[in-house]
């Protein structure tokens, strides 16, 4: 080169050649400029959260899928590696990748340090790492191989992300390689930990997963014992949902093969896929019934039915393998679609008023809102950060927590419209002359047949009876023994009495007798007598024997009194007397045998 610029010189004006020679000699002299192209080093040191190194990280897809550790170290591969500009924001895809990375001791001093090299990533199916080769090409430590199709016992550092261990002996520059096979795979956002720091750093990780862990297993209590009371479809697919939550966060955390199916990663593998769809199935069923779409959107109800049919054939499609990232993308798919459908039912139900619909609607916006930051980040629209994952955790407990106040608010409107029927059913049982409980006439049938005696101007006779002690059962043994001992006492008084006298509960503990004719006193007064006998014998209810009194007051038309509120006064006047009577005294008295107020 000097020659030629020698040969050059001679051949210009000699005025010229001094200023061109000086100039040539102080660009000599520069230092060389560093290419696009030129080998980037990673000078680690230990940092609380670690040491990231991204910027230093080469990387080229293997399309073959069959590159191995010394072909890729070859020249010719070696020219293939290269630094993205935006690394972490690219789309993930089924490939094959491999990563290149220089690191050097900053401290000559940490040669003794354990490191980790963290890659944050749970679904790889297989990575490898090799290394570290010093610049002699000499390789200080075997290849490791680990991942999801390996056994737990294969993770050098036994964490749930993919941490490689290693160690540099001097402050010289080492080059490690890690091979990537995964249906995600993209540009990861590694780091470099002290070992210590690394697992001081996870338990807060730890922590928080535990906690989402115990609240979705509180859940499945809570929807287990729904389902046990009141046995319906919607508490069975709230269940499913809380249980394919659960799964699929403990395999999206690696913790269903660090647990569960350590020796058996083929299980972990196949719950990894599979939850994810049964979680969208369940939810999409929970959510048409809680939003009553079939009656309130049948329309909408069929498209729910045609989504949940298309996720249930691309499970089984994608358990084949011929397209692994299919049925993540529709799971993906479904909840945002999933999302605008259900809610437009909910808008639908709540037009009819019925409010569950709106809980819903939170549940899903908080959903939505979580799990979009990790599919926009899994579509390359913002760059992947390992934190992402843990907002759609934590908005996907959220939503079930929403969704379980959503199913009280259920059960709460549904007791409230069992509550109005209950009140409607009396009404109508009222209007109809029947005492609900008792099965005898109310107050309503008395007037009637009262009524009907007074216009034809023939006799009768009213008894009005109040039970003794009835507080006191109800009190002691709780209002359905209370209700055991009224239903018997209604069934004894008409065994003693004609076919065609009526019986009547005027409400509580208050009965009356209608008599057609005007039977004589003894007849009246053996009569009493009777049904007093009959009202002192215990009723037997869960085992208990439960006693009561009884007090009556006798009224007679048109003797006592000329219409039926005057019959009531005067019977329930010579009722309260004979019920102030001393132990032992006759339990009825005769409305004109009292003297006149």
């Amino acid at each position: 080169m000097s020659s030629i610029v020698l040969l050059l010189l001679s051949l210009l004006p000699a005025r010229l050649c001094g200023p061109l020679l000086a100039l040539a000699m102080a660009l000599a002299a520069l230092p060389p400029v560093a290419c696009a192209t030129q080998e980037r080093v990673a000078r680690i040191t230990p940092q609380a959260e670690g040491q990231p190194v991204v910027a230093e990280m080469a990387v080229f897809e293997d399309t073959t899928r069959t590159l191995d550790i010394d072909a890729v170290r070859a020249r010719a591969q070696q020219a293939r590696f290269m630094h993205p500009g935006d690394p972490l924001r690219g789309a993930e895809s089924d490939r094959v990748l491999w990563f290149r990375l220089r690191l050097q001791l900053a401290d000559a001093a940490d040669a003794r340090r354990d490191w980790l090299l963290v890659v944050p990533t749970i679904s790889t199916h297989e990575l490898r790492f090799y290394g570290p080769y010093g610049a002699d090409g000499r390789v200080l430590a075997p290849p490791v191989v680990t991942g999801m199709r390996y056994p737990w016992s294969t993770r050098p550092a036994a964490s749930e992300q993919m941490a490689w261990r290693f160690r540099l002996p001097d402050a010289q520059p080492y080059t490690v390689y890690f091979r990537v096979d995964s249906t995600f795979a993209r540009f990861y956002a590694a780091t470099v930990w002290d070992a210590t720091d690394y697992l001081v750093h996870t338990q807060d990780k730890r922590m928080f997963d535990g906690v989402c862990y115990g609240m979705l297993l509180g859940l499945i209590v809570f929807g287990a014992v729904m389902l046990l009371v009141f046995r319906e479809r919607i508490y069975a697919w709230y269940l499913l949902s809380c249980a394919s939550a659960l799964l699929a966060l403990a395999g999206f955390n690696g913790h269903t093969l660090r647990y569960p199916f350590a020796h058996w990663p083929a299980a972990a593998g196949f719950f990894y896929s599979v939850a994810p769809p049964l979680w969208a199935i369940s939810k999409l069923m929970f959510g048409r019934s809680l939003l009553r779409l079939a009656q309130y959107a049948p329309r909408l109800d069929r498209v729910v039915l045609g989504m949940v049919a298309a996720l249930g054939a691309a499970t089984v499609y994608g358990l084949t393998g011929s397209q692994p990232l299919l049925l993540f993308r529709l799971v993906q798919a479904s909840v945002m679609v999933s999302t605008i459908v259900l809610s437009a039912g909910a808008v639908a139900a709540m037009r009819r008023r019925y409010w569950p619909a709106v809980l819903y609607c939170v549940g899903v916006a908080v959903l939505l809102a979580g799990i979009c930051v990790i599919i926009v980040a899994s579509w390359g629209w913002v760059a992947w950060t390992p934190q992402q994952m843990d907002v759609t955790q934590a908005a996907l407990v959220a939503e079930s927590i929403v969704f379980a106040a959503a199913m009280a608010s259920r059960v709460r409107l549904l007791r409230h419209s069992e509550q109005a029927l209950t009140v409607r059913t009396r009404e109508l049982v009222e209007a109809l002359g029947t005492d609900a409980l008792t099965g005898v006439a109310n107050r309503a049938g008395l007037t009637g047949r009262a009524e009907a005696l007074l216009r034809t101007g023939r006799p009768f006779v009213l008894l009005l009876l109040d039970l003794d002690g009835f507080k006191a059962v109800n009190d002691s043994h709780g209002h359905a023994a209370g209700d055991a001992v009224l239903a018997a006492l209604a069934l004894r008084l008409r065994t003693q009495l004609r076919a065609d006298d009526l019986v009547a509960r005027l409400g509580g503990d208050e009965f009356a007798v209608l008599m057609a004719g005007a039977p004589s006193h003894e007849r009246l007064r053996a009569l009493a007598r009777r049904m007093a006998a009959a009202a002192a014998d215990p009723v037997v209810f869960e085992g208990r024997q439960l006693a009561v009194g009884m007090s009556l007051g006798i009224a007679r038309h048109p003797q006592d009194a000329a219409t039926l509120p005057e019959l009531l006064r005067a019977a329930d006047r010579a009722m309260y007397t004979a019920k102030r009577r001393a132990e032992g005294a006759e339990c009825f008295v005769f409305a004109e045998d009292l003297p006149a107020d």
